[in-house]
C-alpha cells in the first residue's frame, strides 16, 4: 500500500490500496482479537482486548504518527511512503523467516 502511494500519479490510484486496506485490516483485527481471546487468563478476556486496542489505537498510532510526521518533514511525502513500504517488506520477510524456523 505504501509503495502504491509513493508511485501513484493520480488520486484515483489510491482506491485499490484503500480497498486492500479494508480487507487486510479486517483480517488483522479478527486474528488479533481471536489470539488475545485465546491467550487471556480466565476472567480476563475483556481486559486483554482492551490492552490490544490500547496498543494499536493508542501507542501504535501515536508513535507511528510522530515518526511519520518527522520523516515526512525531513525527506518529503513520497520518500516517506517509499521508506515505509521498504520497511514493511523487510519486516514481513523477517516475520516469515522466524515463523518458518519453527521457534514459536
Amino acid at each position: 500500500r505504501f509503495l502504491n502511494y509513493a508511485w501513484m500519479s493520480h488520486p484515483y490510484h489510491a482506491l485499490p490500496a484503500e480497498a486492500l486496506r479494508g480487507i487486510t485490516f479486517a483480517l488483522f483485527w479478527t486474528s488479533g482479537s481471536m489470539y488475545a481471546h485465546k491467550i487471556s487468563p480466565p476472567g480476563m478476556k475483556a481486559t486483554m482486548l482492551l490492552i490490544m486496542n490500547a496498543m494499536y489505537g493508542g501507542l501504535g498510532q501515536s508513535v507511528g504518527s510522530i515518526i511519520g510526521g518527522k520523516l515526512q518533514s525531513r525527506v518529503g511525502t513520497v520518500k516517506t511512503f517509499l521508506y515505509s513500504g521498504i520497511f514493511d517488506i523487510c519486516f514481513v520477510g523477517v516475520l516469515v523467516a522466524y515463523l518458518a524456523s519453527g521457534k514459536e
